[in-house]
């Protein structure tokens, strides 16, 4: 299990939810392999979900990259 998968189920939220967040940059594809976790996301996706998880769930937590994605740092 993901980071982003253990936000998402713990919040109750679905793929949906984050897509609508920003539609016109992600897709429900981008969301379900970042959630996934098998193959590698873009560092562009990436942010995109950080601001997207940032905007669903803005009053409780602020996310960065490296809390969600902790294999990308560098």
């Amino acid at each position: 299990m993901t980071k982003i998968d253990e936000i998402l189920s713990a919040g109750g939220y679905a793929n949906h939810d984050v897509v609508e967040q920003m539609p016109e940059n992600l897709n429900h594809k981008m969301v379900q392999k970042a959630r996934l976790g098998k193959k590698a996301v873009p560092r562009h996706t990436q942010d995109l979900l950080v601001e997207a998880l940032n905007r669903l769930v803005q009053p409780e937590t602020r996310f960065r990259r490296e809390d969600l994605f902790p294999e990308s740092e560098m």
